[in-house]
């Protein structure tokens, strides 16, 4: 018989982390070892749990999943993470995987996903469906409008970061460019 995957579940709304021991209650293979409803308990135990993976809710409590994956790559720690979200934002799943997640996995995946997912990132790989999508769709879209409307890349970047939401002068700020030539 095969050691089971042990897990930590870390989010703070307790009846998503129930639903999900539910969900994982009757899998032979998968052993919940730690449920955590806030980051900063979560990151003085941690250590103690011996997990293999860490599904990680991206806007839990003190500290958010953000920064405890910034905490787990200063400490070197060997756990697979994977990042919980009821968000799709392109900009949050980048950062995730720059700070060391192992996957992004939106939070109305069905089971049989989330279980792919966590075999696919414990065998080495790296699970970010929904990034890949959207970049790909973000892609496509670029070359419409730059075939449509013949804009220029740089035209591009300002209506990605006004598609986020960035006011004129943040968007100044980042491409360093003059807030006239933004506007």
């Amino acid at each position: 018989m095969n050691t089971p995957l042990r897990i930590i579940l870390a989010d703070d709304h307790q009846l998503f982390t129930e639903g999900l021991c539910a969900l994982f209650q009757n899998h032979d293979s998968i052993d919940v070892c730690a449920v955590y409803n806030d980051g900063r308990t979560l990151l003085d135990e941690i250590e103690k749990d011996g997990a293999d993976v860490l599904l990680l809710d991206v806007k839990m409590r003190q500290p958010d999943g953000l920064t405890i994956l910034n905490e787990l790559q200063k400490r070197s720690f060997p756990i697979k993470v994977i990042m919980l979200s009821t968000y799709s934002d392109v900009q949050t799943m980048i950062e995730s995987r720059s700070r060391g997640a192992h996957g992004y996995l939106l939070k109305n995946t069905s089971r049989s996903e989330l279980l792919d997912a966590m075999n696919r990132v414990m065998q080495g790989e790296t699970v970010f469906r929904q990034l890949e999508s959207s970049l790909q769709n973000d892609q496509e879209i670029y070359q419409h409008f730059l075939s449509t409307y013949k804009i220029t890349k740089r035209e591009w970047e300002i209506m990605v970061l006004i598609k986020q939401q960035l006011t004129n002068q943040q968007i100044s700020e980042k491409l360093f460019l003059s807030i006239y030539t933004i506007e």
